[in-house]
């Protein structure tokens, strides 16, 4: 199915929570899954950038699929399925750039940042993914305690000075996850609907990648208007993001004429 047969509009918002010293500002954005596409390194960077230094969207996903965006105004529930077939936002056997991506998870980056005298750990965050249809399908909840730094998220001890950049900076990309730092830079928690997925071979589902892709369109639709939030906890304190799909009526009209209505997705 064409993304552009499926449109949905999004009420995003991301949320900051500045209380016990520490700011937390959590922000969604579709990526390329990490599982098989090729382009994740190049996102994994943009989207590292963009949350420490606040530049907004890097880049045009609909060009690039390594480029960084918010979720918007818009988005299409291909922007929270990942695949083990070839697929983009939802389009099956993309072209182009595109050829050798496994679909998009919905991320839910995090930058929480200290105010100079309170320091924070990695262990010390927790979080939530949440959708409010009815099987909360996308949700789990988990924390970082026995993890460490890595790629995907780093900390930033500012040092004697207590000052960003001052020159005597530390920047843990490794390590014990209980270091104290200033600040913390994450991708984000992510999830997202596999089309196929209770197939023994998701590869080759009953019917066809295209069929698969249908089958989880259709769940969205069956139990839309439902949203997604992320949210994170640091010493109590919360700060969080939410995306909530509604269908646009001419969609609907679509999957009515297509007879796809009422299927549902395949459990995992």
């Amino acid at each position: 199915m064409k993304t552009g047969m499926l449109s949905a509009a999004v009420l995003a918002g991301s949320s900051l929570c500045a209380s016990a010293g520490v700011t937390i500002d959590v922000v969604a954005s579709s990526a390329p899954n990490v599982f098989g596409s090729s382009s994740w390194g190049g996102y994994l960077a943009n989207a590292l950038n963009s949350l420490e230094n606040g530049l907004g969207n890097i880049g045009d996903r609909n060009t690039d699929p390594t480029a960084y965006e918010i979720a918007g105004a818009t988005v299409s529930p291909g922007d929270f399925m990942v695949t083990s077939f070839n697929s983009w936002r939802g389009n099956v056997n993309p072209t182009g750039a595109f050829a050798n991506e496994k679909g998009n998870r919905m991320h839910f980056g995090l930058h929480a940042v200290g105010d100079g005298a309170t320091r924070f750990a990695l262990e010390n965050i927790s979080f939530s993914v949440t959708s409010s249809d009815g099987a909360n399908a996308l949700g789990f909840t988990g924390d970082f305690t026995g993890l460490g730094y890595s790629s995907t998220r780093f900390g930033i001890d500012w040092g004697a000075d207590r000052v960003k950049g001052g020159g005597d900076d530390i920047i843990y990309t490794s390590g014990n996850g209980s270091t104290l730092v200033d600040e913390i830079v994450y991708v984000g928690v992510g999830n997202a609907f596999w089309p196929g997925g209770s197939d023994p071979d998701p590869s080759n589902p009953a019917g066809g990648a295209q069929a698969a892709m249908d089958d989880a369109f259709a769940y969205v639709m069956d139990n839309a208007p439902f949203s997604i939030t992320g949210m994170y906890s640091i010493f109590g304190d919360t700060g969080s993001d939410t995306v909530t799909v509604i269908p646009a009526p001419a969609s609907v009209a679509l999957l009515l004429g297509a007879g796809l209505l009422g299927r549902r997705r395949r459990e995992t």
